[in-house]
């Protein structure tokens, strides 16, 4: 038992020090489902969104990718919304952080579609403009509504939804989440094959 808790120790020591190394760009997911609404839709629709951040200083990047389809009405709208303290307890909805009231370029009047759209997050362009002036940006600038997505995303703190006709709260929704690093499962396996080897050589002595 304790070799087992030394290895999720070193294991967390190995995947905190990877994302130190290289934070950025850090890839979110989101399975986009009715139930997921507030109240839940009911919806067959179906949905999946990627979100990949780069906040290094040369780049300030969002690129958003959204596939949907099997809704039950036209499109009226999509954006991502922020920031919930947890947000996988459901029941609670917050305001939209991106654009209103859609992603530029988002597909609307369809039931089906395919969106994919790289943001500036140093852009006020990017974002609703009440989040800016909203009580999630203390700064009420645009440097400051970039830290506040950014950590409301990181946090697992927001939601991207797509709204429909029939439900114009939203159809269907998914909460962003982190996804591991290539470079962080290697070294992570690497860490346990490492423990393993270890292990093995003490019970040889």
């Amino acid at each position: 038992m304790k070799s087992l808790l030394s290895a999720f120790v070193l294991a967390a020591a190995v995947m905190l020090s990877a994302s130190s190394v290289s934070a950025t760009p850090i890839t979110f997911v989101a399975n986009l489902i009715g139930a997921n609404e507030v109240p839940p839709t009911g919806s067959p629709g179906t949905g999946f969104a990627t979100v990949v951040l780069n906040t290094d200083p040369l780049v300030h990047s969002m690129s958003v990718t959204v596939d949907f389809s099997g809704l039950t009405s036209p499109t009226t709208a999509s954006h991502i919304h922020c920031c919930l303290a947890s947000p996988f307890l459901g029941g609670v909805n917050v305001m939209v952080a991106t654009t209103t009231p859609f992603f530029p370029g988002f597909p609307i009047g369809v039931e089906s579609g395919h969106y994919s759209q790289t943001f500036d997050l140093l852009d006020a362009g990017t974002y609703n403009p009440m989040f800016i002036t909203s009580v999630f940006d203390p700064l009420q600038t645009v440097a400051g509504a970039e830290a506040a997505l950014v950590a409301g995303i990181e946090n697992g703190e927001t939601y991207l939804n797509i709204h429909t006709m029939a439900f114009l709260g939203g159809e269907i929704r998914g909460f962003l989440t982190p996804i591991p690093e290539p470079a962080s499962l290697v070294l992570l396996a690497t860490a346990l094959a490492g423990l393993g080897i270890v292990r093995r050589r003490r019970k040889l002595v």
